[in-house]
């Protein structure tokens, strides 16, 4: 018995090691793990039986107390370690670091996905351990942090053959969403691709924006400079369907229009498309209007009305100079609290814009939207050239540039009815016109459109007024570039420092010591 037990006692250390690894890594062999733990435990019991008064001598030495002393400190060690673990994988929290967040999940997205209406299914077909893969997983772990409602499955098409073929998958990398009975696919799997898909399978209805034509305005097909193709695309992007509008060939605005964007007129608008415009509005629609300095778009009866006057003036800020910009295009900074511009820090920067002021007018709110900063003016004698500021006859800044006309429809009852909530906020429960007027056009052009915050403020605008408060907030940021630039002088400088100085005081300080030691 005593020749059996010290195998006994190592056959129970490498069948217990071996049990607990299987049932770590291959959880599936659970009776295999099972009858490994019985006989380590068989032959534990039998050491322990055969080795017993050897033990109890052992275990009372002072090297088993320091031994035990060890092995408790280990244990509280393993068990701070084990804990704090745990609170990591209940708590995730991810850091970055990157300048302008790149690997942080836009505001945009992350307002979208927290309330997501139902649970999307997202297949994602990838080779395993490829590095699109693992790229992917770093993207997706964001949104899974902010949502529970998507649900996740790996397939690597090369051994599932059949359910690569049965969602019609040609390429890897491919992502095939799910919900309900809506689906689609991806093959570029960046913040952008995943959130505009997934606001396509969960959105039940596909809102209609509208671009007024016959006026030589901006068009929504134009690639050039001064078309609205980008904007276009944009809008496509986050779910909206955009269409062209010829209001004398239709003869009134679509029923299914959610907004009608009106991209800068150069030429006047006849009287029977102001009517239908008007009729339009008073029956709850929603007018993105855009109107150009020296513009003769006719529009500036019509919109004083509607509490909105249009200044005959551009804009004039010094301050601009600074942002390497002209003084004829003011960066705005100044925005009035919002929905439309909810935590919006980009400025926005317009080629030239003109005065666009709130007026007293029955039954409309009016908010002054964007105002330029307190250096600017309104110059209204821009036709000699000089651009200097007169009392009386200029506006002194800040000037505001965009205006927001509400009119509560729901009059029958005025003792009964709910005030809006603020002066920059409609009554949503009630029927109202929204009419959001820009002293300018070229802001949101294919041109200017990708500067500072001119894209984000455009599309915040048209969701705002489409009622789509979900999509208002800033857009995913792009990757930044900063190389360090290095002088010729830098350069030798640091070579120097590093090949010769820093090795040349360790090599120094290793002789003065073997000098001293030498000298003992």
């Amino acid at each position: 018995m005593k020749k059996l037990s010290p195998m006994a006692g190592w056959l129970a250390l490498a069948t217990g090691f071996i049990a607990l690894f299987i049932y770590i890594v291959l959880p599936d062999l659970k009776t295999v793990s099972a009858s490994l733990a019985v006989v380590c435990l068989i032959n534990a019991i039998f050491f322990g039986v055969a080795e017993g008064p050897q033990l109890k001598q052992s275990l009372s030495s002072r090297s088993a107390l320091y031994g035990a002393n060890t092995l408790i400190l280990t244990v509280v060690f393993l068990g701070i370690l084990v804990f704090a673990n745990l609170l990591a994988f209940r708590h995730k929290h991810r850091f970055d670091f990157t300048e302008g967040g790149y690997f942080t999940l836009a505001p945009q997205t992350k307002k979208f996905i927290s309330n997501l209406p139902r649970e999307v299914k997202l297949t994602a077909f990838f080779q395993t351990e490829s590095a699109e893969k693992i790229a992917f997983t770093n993207l997706i772990a964001s949104y899974l942090e902010e949502t529970d409602k998507i649900e996740l499955q790996y397939i690597d098409p090369d051994k599932n053959p059949a359910v690569t073929k049965q969602y019609g998958v040609t390429t890897y990398g491919t992502i095939a969403l799910e919900s309900g009975t809506k689906e689609t696919k991806i093959q570029n799997a960046s913040e952008e691709n995943i959130t505009n898909a997934l606001l396509k399978v969960t959105r039940d209805e596909q809102k209609v924006i509208y671009f007024l034509e016959g006026h030589d305005e901006s068009k929504i097909s134009s690639n050039e400079n001064e078309g609205y193709a980008t904007a276009k695309k944009n809008l496509e992007q986050d779910g909206f369907i955009v269409k062209p509008l010829l209001l004398l060939q239709s003869g009134e605005v679509p029923k299914d229009a959610s907004v009608l964007v009106i991209p800068g007129p150069k030429k006047p608008i006849q009287d029977e498309e102001k009517a239908i415009l008007e009729n339009y509005l008073n029956s709850g629609g929603a007018v993105f209007m855009l109107i150009d300095p020296k513009s003769s778009s006719g529009m500036e009866a019509f919109l004083k009305k509607w509490g909105i006057e249009l200044g005959d003036n551009i804009v004039i800020d010094p301050m601009s100079k600074l942002f390497g910009g002209d003084f004829a295009a003011p960066v705005v900074k100044q925005y009035t609290v919002h929905e439309i511009t909810s935590n919006f820090v980009l400025a926005t920067i317009f080629p030239i814009i003109r005065s666009v002021h709130g007026v007293p007018a029955a039954g409309i709110t009016t908010t002054e939207l964007l105002k330029t900063s307190a250096n600017s003016w309104a110059e209204s004698d821009f036709v000699s050239g000089t651009v200097d500021y007169d009392e009386g006859k200029d506006i002194k800044g800040p000037v505001s540039v965009s205006v927001i006309a509400v009119k509560n429809l729901d009059e029958t009852s005025p003792e009964n009815s709910t005030p809006p909530k603020s002066d920059t906020e409609p009554n949503k429960n009630k029927p109202s016109a929204t009419l959001l007027v820009v002293g300018d056009s070229d802001f949101s052009n294919n041109r200017y459109t990708n500067f500072s915050g001119n894209g984000d403020f455009f599309l915040n605008a048209i969701s705002w007024l489409a009622e789509e408060d979900q999509l208002i907030s800033i857009r995913p940021k792009e990757r930044k570039n900063t190389p360090v630039q290095i002088t010729q002088s830098m350069g030798s400088a640091i070579f120097v420092t590093g090949i010769f100085v820093f090795p040349g005081l360790i090599a120094g300080m290793g002789i003065r010591i073997w000098w001293r030691r030498r000298r003992l």
